[in-house]
This record gives C-alpha cells, structure tokens and sequence, in this order.
C-alpha cells in the first residue's frame, strides 16, 4: 500500500492511489502540451481549450487549473467576442451523509420512494366550486319536478287520478247537457 505522501500531484493531495495516478498522467500530459502550445498564439490556445473540454481530458484539480489558466489568457487576449466556453466539472464534492461506505451502498441500493407529484386535474377550489353548482342544479330539478304539471315518478299517480276525475267531471257535465236537451225534445213534441 503507498503512502498518503505518494498521493500528492502539483500541491493537491487526494483521496486514494487511483486518484492521485490519474492526476500525475494529467501532469504528464500538460507538459506535453505546454512544450508544443504557443500562449502567443490565441488561435492555437482556443484550440487547445475547447478540445480539452469538448473531449474531457482533464478529470480532476490539476486539469481544472490548466484549463483556469488557459481561459484567463483567452479572457486578458480575445480573439472576438466570443466568451471562452465554462470549465464543466464532472466531480461531485457535496459532503456524504455518513463516513461508512456500507451504509450509503445499502442506501443507494433501496429502491426511492415514489413521492406523489401528480398534478391534480381540478384544483381544489374549482372542485368545490363543480359540487355546489351540481347540487344547486339537482335542487332545481327536484323543484321543477314536484311543481311541474307532467307526470314524473314523484307525482304521477296525483296527475293521473286528477285527469281522470277531470274527464268524469267533462262527462259527466256533457251527459247533463245532452239530458236537458232530451227533456226538450221530448218534451215539445
């Protein structure tokens, strides 16, 4: 096993062998780099900048400050008016919720609980608003039904006898006149 003192590279020490290895073959390739790159020639600095962005090359701090020091000269000497694309980090260095890799492995492993994100088809206040107009309405049918003169199946059996007893009273008011004019015509003859 080396020793924390091998893992050091340009004044950063990292966290394990395989971090700090990383960083010693960008050191390698920086130098290689600088004895080719001409700071003089913004053109090739731009070139070198945006590649080592777009393809990733560099992963960890040493990287970041070559490409820091690249876009301060593409910043103090603009070619345009073009802004030197931002240094992207891949790296995520937010504090872990506990010191032991078992536990956050077995958390990682749990399945996240489904928080409920739905979005609700009617608010809560149109909801409402829908129930009150429904039973105002059904209200007003009650009403209608219970007033109106067609039969309904509150009513019905009242409306039916009513008509009945109004076409026996037609009738029997029509058999009364057809009486009397009997009595006429019998009784003249």
């Amino acid at each position: 096993m080396a020793d924390k003192a091998d893992w050091v590279v340009d004044g950063f020490q990292f966290g394990t062998e395989k971090d700090a290895e990383l960083a010693k073959n960008e050191q390698q390739r920086i130098e290689r780099l600088e004895e080719r790159l001409d700071y003089d020639n913004q053109d090739m600095v731009n070139a070198v900048y945006h590649k080592a962005i777009n393809n990733r090359v560099f992963r960890t701090p040493v990287g970041y400050a070559f490409l820091k020091r690249l876009q301060r000269i593409l910043l103090e000497n603009p070619i345009s008016d073009d802004v030197p694309a931002n240094i992207p980090v891949y790296g995520v260095y937010s504090m872990r919720e506990s010191a032991n890799p078992t536990v956050e492995r077995v958390q990682a492993s749990r399945k996240p609980v489904k928080q409920e994100t739905k979005q609700e088809f009617f608010s809560r206040r149109t909801s409402i608003l829908v129930n009150i107009i429904l039973v105002f309405l059904l209200a007003a049918m009650f009403a209608i039904s219970t007033i109106g003169s067609v039969p309904t199946v509150f009513n019905y059996e009242t409306t039916l006898q009513n008509r009945y007893a109004e076409w026996e009273q037609q009738l029997s008011e029509r058999e009364q006149v057809i009486r009397e004019k009997e009595k006429e015509l019998l009784g003249t003859d």
